[in-house]
């Protein structure tokens, strides 16, 4: 009879594969079934996962047709677009922010709103909360972030509009694990677009404002602390002021808060665009130019132009062009290779990147209901045991 390794062992392997093969080998042996669904294994997996950044995935949605993903890690030349299944019940998807594999999607009216794995098809519906009466033409904004302090995923909700003429703002968060909603503090201040949710990064929600100084205006990063449930401000990384027209769009790259900068001519031509870091999360001294691009001759003209990730050796970055093409972009050579988008929908389009987690929002994870055998339940408390002690684990 061959040796049985020591489930630490095999915990350690498994936390290295992507979550469709662990999905997979639920059905393999009762102990391994039981060893995937254990919450302290789901971090486990989740921490290696965004360590080793594996089991990518793009999410990609719009305003008329139905959201699309594909896999970034199976081949580095094409895209294969497939549908987004989704617990909604409309076509048309709006994405209001990602987090451990976990998307937060609503429908268009954003009464509706869901936490959603696409790969373990756990899901949450949040409960309703009104707008404010008082509030005329409301626009929402929303961020979605984990706390680890606390254990708790947060969305973050503010409105904005106008009460009796006069500008109006507040904010309401989201807790899952208790499953409500309570007021939060806003921000004061207009947001630089109201069309951008926010970007989660160090467990906080960005996102960038205007604020009035004297009879001039500034930009400045907006922060939300999801354990203290603080704004914070920050300033923007100092651009270039000699492009007649610029624009700016916050975004998280590689784990760290950073600003695309698009420098647009007269025609409203992308000419120059650069990506700022900041290296050091709430130290604006930190903020490094980590590249620019100036319309290189591989690449035509262009409205609008967004890196979307890193290669897995880190040399290129992928490009999103005018929400209709791709390409790997060489940073040495600057070299713009295009890359074929299978199965991919006309018309305009947003992305983002998502990673997989096996992380379940169910009271009653529907994974664990489908898959558990119905009798000898037994809770591997070895297992739980060596997990709890033998790593310090952080979402």
């Amino acid at each position: 009879m061959a040796p049985v390794l020591p489930t630490e062992i095999i915990s350690v392997i498994l936390s290295k594969l992507p979550v469709k093969t662990l999905l997979r080998f639920l059905c393999v042996c009762k102990s391994w079934n039981s060893l995937i669904k254990t919450p302290n294994f789901i971090k486990l997996h989740l921490n290696q996962t965004l360590i080793s950044s594996s089991d990518r995935y793009l999410l990609k949605w719009s305003k008329h047709t139905s959201p699309q993903y594909a896999d970034l890690d199976i081949h580095r030349n094409n895209l294969q677009f497939s549908d987004f299944n989704h617990p909604l019940e409309t076509q048309v998807v709006h994405l209001l922010g990602s987090c451990n594999g976990i998307v937060c999607i609503s429908d268009s009216s954003k009464n509706n709103v869901f936490l959603y794995n696409p790969l373990t098809k756990s899901h949450r519906k949040l409960p309703a909360n009104p707008i404010p009466p008082n509030i005329n033409k409301a626009t929402l904004v929303f961020g979605f972030g984990y706390d680890s302090k606390n254990d708790d995923h947060k969305v973050l909700m503010m409105v904005y509009g106008y009460n009796n003429k006069v500008f109006h703002s507040e904010a309401k968060m989201y807790s899952l694990s208790n499953n409500s909603w309570k007021s939060a503090q806003g921000i004061p201040y207009h947001l630089y677009s109201y069309g951008c949710h926010g970007i989660v990064v160090n467990e906080t929600i960005n996102y960038i404002v205007i604020k009035p100084v004297e009879l001039k205006s500034c930009k400045l990063i907006a922060s939300f602390d999801l354990e203290t449930e603080i704004f914070s401000y920050m300033d923007c990384p100092n651009c270039s002021d000699k492009w007649s027209n610029l624009s700016m769009l916050l975004m998280e790259w590689d784990g760290c808060l950073c600003v695309m900068v698009d420098y647009q001519n007269d025609d409203f031509i992308v000419e120059c665009f650069e990506m700022w870091v900041m290296k050091e999360y709430g130290n604006k001294e930190s903020w490094v130019r980590l590249f620019s691009i100036c319309q290189p001759e591989s690449i035509e003209a262009y409205m609008d132009i967004k890196p979307v990730v890193y290669s897995k050796d880190g040399r290129k970055i992928l490009l999103e062009i005018d929400s209709l093409n791709f390409g790997w972009y060489d940073l040495k050579s600057n070299v713009f290779d295009r890359c074929t988008a299978l199965g991919l929908s006309d018309g305009a389009i947003n992305m983002t990147k998502y990673v997989g987690s096996l992380v379940l929002l169910e009271h009653e994870p529907r994974l664990v209901r489908e898959i558990l055998p119905r009798k000898n339940k037994k809770k591997n408390n070895d297992l739980d045991q060596f997990l709890s002690t033998g790593f310090k684990l952080r979402l």
